[in-house]
């Protein structure tokens, strides 16, 4: 019996790492697809494929940073959390196309226009972000 704990333990071994494989590739195709789903809303809300790259940019820097942080701290990858980093892309969305939005629905110059998508959409915007973190 002495030989075969040896083979459970690298079994256990294989299995989580086959596991961190499917939970990384699962948390990266999520991520894609929801960054590409987010690039299209951004789109068609803005008809500005300028504001829709930058606005998507914006999405994968937020999201970068999240991943970053989880590494940083020493988080493992299991299934809430692949699970988590997949719907990240829907929920940065929701800020930088209300905001993009706003800015392409203004008049003036840029920086007016950036005053006027703060002000206007700056505190719904700030609101939900807190409901949803509650």
């Amino acid at each position: 019996t002495d030989r075969f704990d040896g083979m459970a333990d690298g079994g256990s071994k294989f299995v989580f790492m086959n596991n961190q494989r499917v939970y990384r590739t699962s948390a990266i195709r999520g991520a894609l697809i929801g960054v590409a789903i987010a690039f299209g809303v951004l789109l068609a809300c803005t008809w500005s494929p300028v504001q829709a790259v930058f606005a998507t940019l914006s999405i994968l820097c937020t999201m970068i940073s999240v991943i970053g942080f989880t590494t940083m701290v020493g988080w493992d990858l299991g299934s809430i959390e692949a699970i988590l980093i997949s719907i990240l892309a829907g929920f940065s969305v929701d800020y930088v196309v209300h905001l993009a939005h706003a800015f392409s629905h203004s008049y003036g110059t840029a920086h007016e226009r950036v005053v006027a998508a703060f002000s206007e959409m700056g505190s719904p915007v700030l609101s939900g972000m807190i409901t949803s973190v509650l």
